[in-house]
């Protein structure tokens, strides 16, 4: 092969592979597998219209699922609230978090769920 094409051709297969790596790198992490909790309870928090149910999972103490099972509040708006809050929760480890903002009363319903919750986990 002629030395004057094979230049270009390994450059383009340089830069083809430093692609390549920067696009694997930027795709996000697998989620964690979630964890099976050993426990569930209930609780119920006052939303903008209506109760809010929540079902807490919890291991060795460690609170790690919450899932909103009811709620009338306007959906779009109080689904990013709830799953805002939920993650605010868990990264938490306690309902001592913010409300989001424009959707306090769905968020604070959330939050009052849990803390019903964890109480009836004696945490």
């Amino acid at each position: 092969m002629d030395s004057d094409l094979l230049k270009p051709l390994v450059a383009l297969g340089g830069v083809l592979v430093v692609g390549f790596v920067i696009i694997f790198l930027a795709l996000p992490a697998p989620d964690a597998p979630a964890v099976e909790p050993d426990a569930t309870y209930t609780g119920t928090g006052e939303g903008y219209y209506d109760d809010i149910k929540v079902e807490v999972g919890v291991t060795d103490g460690e609170i790690v699922s919450v899932v909103v099972t009811e709620h009338n509040d306007t959906r779009g708006l109080a689904d990013n609230a709830i799953e805002e809050t939920i993650e605010r929760i868990l990264q938490a480890q306690s309902t001592d978090v913010d409300t989001v903002s424009g959707a306090t009363a769905t968020s604070r319903g959330v939050i009052d769920g849990v803390r019903e919750a964890l109480d009836a986990a004696g945490l």
